[in-house]
């Protein structure tokens, strides 16, 4: 009841809502990790479950992060991130990564309340060819491309700039410490959505955390 009680707050003094879009919007961390998986086969390497949730997912140490923390050895690290890119492009077409059932209806509310935005570390085309036709009215979409990934905030303060709200104004919602932290950085208050993959991992910045999309929608559904 706290939490709840906190996120009423949060969102009264809200003038913007970000969402970011992996983990929150879009089921996508299990198609990350598998295309990730198939590149990495040519290395005879394979990331468990468990471990890509909280270092790639959660913490969003990546390919990087793999490499200093198993000694995995690449000999072309960009070849490698641009073979991953492509076959997850391609899962995105066939239309293998699927929103949350309810997160159409969670941005259907939410922007009809206050101004919205997804921001997110993945390129805007491939949010909106995975929203497809589900979502009837997609809110601008603040991708990627160009800019430092998050935990730094760019992603963040680009969004805020472009819906005009200063970033004390913006709230957020973010699955991962990665975003949770960007958040932070940028000066928005942040609520850390659970989805089922993160559970157990802490985000001690983030101003409250929620049971996911369902726990949302039904917060919605009550305003």
């Amino acid at each position: 009841m706290e939490d709840k009680l906190k996120l009423s707050e949060l969102w009264r003094n809200a003038e913007a809502i970000l969402f970011d879009f992996d983990g929150v919007l879009a089921d996508s961390e299990p198609v990350y990790r598998k295309s990730w998986n198939i590149v990495l086969s040519d290395y005879n390497h394979w990331i468990p479950k468990e471990k890509y949730w909280e270092h790639w997912a959660f913490f969003g140490r990546g390919l990087a992060g793999e490499i200093e923390r198993t000694g995995l050895r690449i000999h072309d690290v960009n070849a490698a991130q641009a073979a991953q890119k492509a076959i997850y492009r391609d899962f995105c077409k066939k239309g293998l990564v699927p929103l949350f059932k309810e997160a159409a209806d969670v941005l259907r509310i939410a922007c009809r309340e206050k101004p919205c935005a997804i921001a997110s570390n993945t390129h805007s085309n491939i949010i909106k060819i995975i929203a497809g036709d589900a979502v009837k009215s997609l809110p601008p979409v603040i991708g990627g491309e160009g800019l430092r990934r998050k935990p730094f905030p760019d992603i963040f303060t680009k969004a805020s700039d472009f819906l005009s709200v200063d970033p004390a104004g913006c709230l957020v919602f973010e699955d991962a410490w990665k975003g949770v932290r960007a958040a932070e950085s940028a000066g928005m208050p942040v609520v850390l959505v659970r989805n089922g993959y993160n559970t157990g991992l802490p985000a001690p910045e983030a101003s409250c955390d929620i049971q996911g999309l369902p726990e949302l929608l039904r917060f919605l559904r009550g305003l």
